[in-house]
């Protein structure tokens, strides 16, 4: 779903628009009031260049909007393809009218000007703001059309334009007297006049009509961007402002005859350059809807990765609490009754103890276990290690707990899991080697960095030859080397230990 406009940007393109109202009104009122600026001049090239990039720039409008179609579905796109190739067919017959040289059979030519043209481009200029009229009331969604109807749609006024044009050419066919005669015959005397009200209020209410119509397409496109139709909504409601004003340019002058430039084709050039501009504006909109989209199917893929990691952790758990950890206890209690059984012999008995004490690690290594991988991304981490601490000293009679310094940063799942998993087996070497009455953990956030430090008050041991050896230390390092993160050891004989872990803020974690 497309988001409204904010109030800023949509304030900014009531502006622009509002601008471009009063710029208009200007300088058609500069049209109509000054008598030294003529709304007409003769240049054959120009006109052709018009011509053509109108025609190319119609035909292309009309393509994408019938892929919109193609892919939405929505009457709006299929009416707006319409639309645009019925004006890319009206500049391209009449490029190719004057390519072959049969504009006087159209009566097109300013030697001796006739109605069909002007009466063409009206009737075309209308059915094309009709049909945009119709695209901005359609409902939106998809709509259930056969194959042959929609296309038949599209090209279906195209095809009639083009027939209803031959036909008026070549048929013997009284064309009304859309402009009056005696204001032809000053258009072939000096092409560049204007004619006004000399043309005959028939030809300039119509062209008011056909002015009135695009401007009602107008407001109905800047509601559309409103409601969050896209930025190219918004442009497509600044050309058809300018369309509107070339509507009154052309009741001013017709200006529909070959060599003929006038006012109301300079702004259908504007109107054509509007647009490309809101195709260009589209496209880099549909660019960052793509990217945000990619963003949120990554953070989706992480979140349905995350939800399966823990699920995978919690059936683990189940497994190790009703598998491992019950055979264990099945164990111990086989082991207690046969040291019950009878009396046991002096190497007997220690036998029994070592096996009882060792039962008691694995089912302890279970329990914590099993603990890490519930724990394990349903909080934040301080609070994961207060859990798990508070639980060490309570089974193992070690003093211990958790410091904090400065705000935590929110870590993936992942990392907090080895975190855990890292600290779990520090403090089991604290417990099975370092003879430590205490110990405490402490997380500091640094500018770039957490630093996670385990020091306790043991017998401590020589790092140059024994880390690495007997105390985990190469399955932390490997787990620290899986987010990124580096662990450093300081310990000296009979002076504890601090274990620091220190994991970049910034460094992607490493794949697995």
């Amino acid at each position: 779903m497309i988001a409204r406009p904010s109030g800023r940007r949509a304030g900014a393109v009531e502006v622009a628009l509002t601008a471009l109202l009063v710029a208009l009104t200007v300088f058609t009122a500069l049209v109509v009031a000054v008598p030294s600026v003529h709304p007409a001049l003769v240049n054959d090239r120009l006109d052709l260049a018009i011509t053509t990039s109108a025609a190319i720039i119609g035909l292309s409008v009309a393509g994408l909007a019938w892929l919109r179609f193609r892919e939405s579905g929505e009457l709006r796109s299929l009416l707006q393809a319409a639309a645009f190739g019925l004006l890319g067919t009206l500049n391209a017959g009449t490029m190719a009218v004057g390519i072959a040289g049969v504009e006087h059979r159209f009566g097109g030519t300013l030697a001796a000007p006739g109605q069909l043209p002007i009466l063409l481009g009206l009737v075309t200029r209308f059915a094309v703001a009709v049909l945009l009229v119709w695209a901005c009331l359609a409902r939106p969604g998809p709509v259930r059309l056969a194959g042959w109807t929609a296309r038949a749609l599209v090209v279906g006024p195209s095809i009639g334009l083009v027939l209803a044009a031959v036909w008026l050419a070549v048929g013997d066919v009284r064309l009304p007297a859309l402009v009056e005669p005696d204001a032809l015959a000053a258009l072939a005397v000096d092409p560049t006049l204007p004619l006004g009200a000399d043309a005959g209020f028939l030809h300039l209410g119509a062209e008011m009509l056909t002015a009135l119509a695009y401007v009602a397409a107008a407001w109905l496109s800047f509601r559309d961007w409103l409601a969050g139709r896209g930025i190219g909504a918004a442009w497509l409601a600044a050309g058809l402002i300018i369309a509107a004003f070339s509507q009154l340019h052309a009741g001013i002058h017709p200006g529909a005859h070959a060599s003929l430039v006038t006012t109301a084709d300079f702004l259908r050039v504007g109107f054509y350059l509007a647009l490309l501009l809101g195709i260009a504006a589209e496209r880099r909109e549909d660019v960052r809807a793509l990217r945000r989209a990619n963003v949120q199917l990554v953070r989706l893929g992480e979140a349905e990765a995350t939800r399966a990691a823990l699920e995978e952790r919690a059936r683990l758990a189940r497994e190790i609490h009703d598998g491992l950890a019950q055979d264990l206890w099945y164990a111990k209690l086989k082991q207690t009754r046969l040291e019950q059984a009878g009396p046991l012999t002096a190497e007997q008995a220690l036998l029994a103890h070592e096996v009882i004490d060792a039962i008691d690690a694995a089912l302890a290594e279970a329990r914590q276990a099993v603990m890490a991988m519930r724990l394990a991304g349903d909080a934040p981490l301080d609070v994961l290690l207060e859990r798990y601490v508070e639980d060490f000293a309570d089974r193992f009679g070690i003093r211990a707990g958790v410091h904090r310094d400065g705000e935590l940063p929110t870590l993936s799942t992942r990392t907090q899991a080895e975190v855990l998993r890292i600290v779990q087996e520090a403090l089991n070497n604290v417990r099975k080697h370092a003879d430590a009455t205490a110990v405490r953990v402490a997380l500091v956030a640094e500018a770039a960095s957490l630093r996670v430090t385990i020091v306790d008050n043991g017998r401590g041991f020589d790092p140059r030859t024994e880390v690495g050896s007997g105390f985990g230390m190469e399955s932390m390092r490997q787990r620290a080397a899986l987010i990124g993160a580096e662990i450093d050891v300081d310990a000296r004989p009979q002076d504890g230990t601090r274990l620091a872990l220190t994991i970049p803020l910034s460094q992607p974690e490493a794949s697995t």
